[in-house]
């Protein structure tokens, strides 16, 4: 099966519709920064690409968009969604708890810590891989 990559227009879009859900206007600092997000996420013969799957490939897309930051708001949803995007258009989704202390899904506590360098890549690829399920038909 031939893995679906996200366009950089599909991340554009996806921030668009993140910060029109908070009365936000999306302003694309650097389109450049989101092709080279891409490109490191699905380089070729780099881990995760060689070793990895869907989840571990979604977790580096997810690290490397919100590192990026080429928008002027909603860089971690806008990372966030794309990951969990392309995982869907690949068969995969996400399983995890809802924080009702915090308000935070425990996926936005990880991305937030990836964000602040509390946690690291490899540390966020491997939350993504532990999370996955698979989309039955």
């Amino acid at each position: 099966m031939k893995i679906k990559v996200p366009s950089v227009d599909l991340v554009v879009q996806t921030n668009k519709l993140v910060c029109a859900e908070n009365d936000q206007t999306s302003t694309l600092l650097n389109k450049g920064k989101i092709e080279s997000a891409l490109h490191t996420a699905f380089y070729p013969g780099s881990e995760p690409f060689e070793n990895g799957g869907v989840a571990r490939l979604g977790g580096a897309l997810c690290y490397y968009l919100t590192k990026a930051h080429a928008f002027m708001d909603g860089n971690k949803r806008t990372a966030t969604m794309t990951a969990i995007l392309f995982m869907n258009l690949n068969g995969w989704d996400l399983q995890y708890p809802e924080n009702d202390e915090t308000k935070f899904s425990e996926l936005a506590t990880v991305v937030n810590k990836a964000t602040a360098n509390e946690m690291s890549k490899d540390e966020l690829i491997e939350w993504f891989e532990i999370h996955k399920t698979q989309i039955e038909d």
